[in-house]
């Protein structure tokens, strides 16, 4: 067994050169973890059946991560994404696609439509009538 000589303990945060997250940095980072940890295991569990008569509380509830509450595209997690998430307001990007199109990439991805590959499939998460009620949320959010 070869030697490896005495372990050093680091006691200052100086000697890293490491400087602690603020509050807001620190959650962030934690949103942004807890995402990639629901996204790699495949989405959410399937949510609870009040989800398509109240779509607001599911858009604010998974949606609202990278697309932000006022549907802009400027949830926390869009910080560290890219392309970023679409931005719901734009009635120009919307009117581009039908609903069918959205239903698919919701439930599929968007990749399925040829589009980013950061957009997950919701397909085990959401029913069917979930993802239309949350289409016509989002369809809400452009104001022309």
């Amino acid at each position: 067994m070869v030697g490896r000589g005495p372990i050093r303990h680091l006691d200052r945060a100086e000697e890293l050169d490491y400087q602690p997250l603020t509050g807001i940095e620190h959650l962030k980072l934690s949103r942004s973890f807890l995402l990639i940890g629901f996204l790699s295991i495949g989405g959410l569990p399937a949510w609870p059946s009040w989800g398509a008569e109240n779509p607001a509380s599911l858009f604010n509830d998974i949606c609202s991560v990278c697309h932000g509450v006022g549907g802009k595209g400027d949830g926390p997690s869009a910080t560290g994404l890219y392309p970023k998430p679409a931005d719901f307001t734009d009635c120009k990007v919307m009117a581009a696609d039908s609903d069918q199109t959205l239903f698919k990439i919701v439930k599929e991805g968007a990749q399925s439509v040829g589009r980013s590959t950061v957009m997950p499939s919701w397909k085990d998460s959401l029913s069917d009538d979930q993802i239309r009620s949350l289409i016509k949320y989002i369809r809400g959010f452009c104001k022309k």
